[in-house]
């Protein structure tokens, strides 16, 4: 690498460890001296031999980890919970499995800013041995997607109309490396992974509040599978039972937990050409494939300890701020937001992994985050707010719309267990012009008013997401302006 192409990377990798602080930490300070003498910066006055130099350096190198590897952390925690948490459901990995209710509801707690709008399934899928084949059955017109991504989050694949392709069939998901034959009709699609560990996300619209849609929705999701190709091929039946995950159990309450878990996610999960730059600074501190963290002197460790506790709480931060266009109290997703091998890593990390587990690229599905009313104030349970959609303001989109009321990316506890106002709810009220009011508040408004109440939770702030499923271009390009959310109370 060229002299000025390394300084240029490591320049980058600097400011990425800046990212979550003050703003005024992280501007350049207007230089100060008479031409000809040494300039310094002024914000580094007064602090020479200020704190002790490797602590310090292991809490940016901490902090930068933590930004980059955050996804990695998220899905061991998903992984062990849902494997190996004694209080789970215990399905063992290459299986699917559905939250218990099946249809979202706010008695899950587990965070990912689950919709009412379709129901899931998800699965880890372990490609060590091989090739897996999934399959799925023909969606009959409801809106059906399955994402594929790696731990990192990248979605490497899509099976939905948007992606074009089969959207229903059998799907081989070959391993990198492998250098096996693939028998030919057999598979109505050939994916190539990137990794050897993939997450699966697999969504069905229905009406959740039909029975008869629900019972569908589970006949649909039990035909389909997942099993190892040379079952498939000599049809057999295959049943999972590997529960074998990264047993955080026995990392407990240890100070430096992110920082273990990531080094063992790192080792199972290689990362790519592009974060070169970035490992090898966190090798400084030994955060990296498999390193060992009990190598680091004791003030290395202090800095890597202060990291691991303050490193969520500054991501959570981000999620707060503006990243794209801002319009009527609304902020857009970040323009690359769900799309594969992003180098953004701050936005993976806090809208992919954070907000929502993974996310939807804009072209399936568009987000719009509200956490503000019209005069700039924060949305909270003791304001009562109205949404007012004109009939020329819904917006276009080829599957649906909604929006969704969240507190800490959960769905928020009421007494109506009303979560979201959809454009196919059953008892919408419109008015003679065809558009739509929404009552959002904590306490039960007027009985002519409860078909469009959204409750908010009684304490504390809120936040509103609007979705827009298959998305015309005016909204993927971020041109559509939605409805103001006016406090009236």
């Amino acid at each position: 690498m060229k002299r000025r192409e390394l300084l240029k990377h490591t320049l980058l990798a600097a400011g990425a460890g800046l990212s979550g602080m003050a703003p005024a930490l992280a501007q350049t300070a207007p230089a100060v001296g008479a031409p000809g003498k040494r300039v310094e910066l002024e914000m580094l006055k007064g602090q020479e031999g200020v704190g002790n130099p490797r602590e310090a350096h292991a809490y940016a190198m901490g902090m930068q980890a933590f930004e980059y590897g955050f996804p990695l952390i998220y899905m061991a925690n998903l992984m062990w919970k849902w494997s190996a948490d004694p209080t789970s459901a215990l399905k063992p990995l290459n299986a699917w499995i559905q939250t218990k209710e099946f249809v979202a509801t706010s008695n899950y707690r587990d965070g990912g800013s689950f919709n009412t709008d379709t129901v899931y399934q998800a699965a880890f899928v372990d490609l060590r041995k091989g090739p897996m084949v999934m399959t799925s059955g023909d969606p009959e017109g409801h809106y059906s997607s399955i994402q594929l991504s790696d731990l990192y989050t990248n979605n490497f694949a899509y099976i939905s109309k948007r992606s074009g392709g089969p959207v229903f069939g059998n799907f081989l998901l070959v391993p990198p490396g492998w250098t096996g034959s693939v028998p030919e009709g057999r598979f109505d699609r050939v994916l190539r992974c990137e990794q050897k560990w993939i997450f699966l996300l697999y969504r069905l619209r229905i009406d959740q509040e039909d029975p008869k849609e629900i019972a569908w929705a589970k006949a649909k999701y039990a035909s389909s599978k997942i099993l190892p190709m040379d079952d498939f091929l000599a049809g057999r039946a295959f049943v999972a039972n590997d529960f074998k995950v990264f047993d955080l159990a026995k990392v407990g309450r240890v100070p430096l937990r992110p920082f273990i878990i990531l080094n063992h996610m790192l080792a199972e999960n290689p990362p790519p050409e592009s974060a070169e730059i970035l490992l090898q600074g966190f090798k400084t501190v030994n955060i990296g494939p498999g390193l060992d963290l009990g190598k680091n002197d004791a003030d290395t460790q202090r800095g890597l300890m202060r990291a691991a506790r303050d490193a969520l709480p500054a991501l959570r931060s981000q999620i707060e701020r503006p990243w794209a266009r801002a319009v009527n109290g609304w902020y857009y997703f970040p323009t690359d937001v769900g799309r594969a091998n992003t180098t953004n890593y701050l936005m993976r990390s806090a809208w992919q992994s954070l907000w929502g587990i993974v996310a939807h690229p804009p072209f399936e599905c568009t987000y719009l985050w509200a956490s503000a009313d019209q005069n700039g104030e924060r949305l909270n349970s003791q304001g009562r707010y109205e949404l007012y959609m004109r009939k020329d303001q819904f917006p276009k989109v080829e599957a649906f719309w909604s929006f969704t009321m969240y507190q800490d990316f959960n769905l928020v506890v009421n007494e109506i267990n009303r979560w979201a106002i959809r454009e196919n709810m059953k008892g919408l009220k419109f008015d003679a012009d065809g558009g739509l009011r929404i009552y959002i508040q904590a306490e039960r408004p007027s009985e002519d008013k409860m078909s469009n109440w959204l409750p908010t939770p009684k304490t504390g702030n809120f936040n509103l997401t609007m979705r827009n499923y298959m998305p015309a271009p005016e909204i993927v390009e971020q041109r559509y302006d939605p409805p103001v959310l006016r406090r009236v109370g």
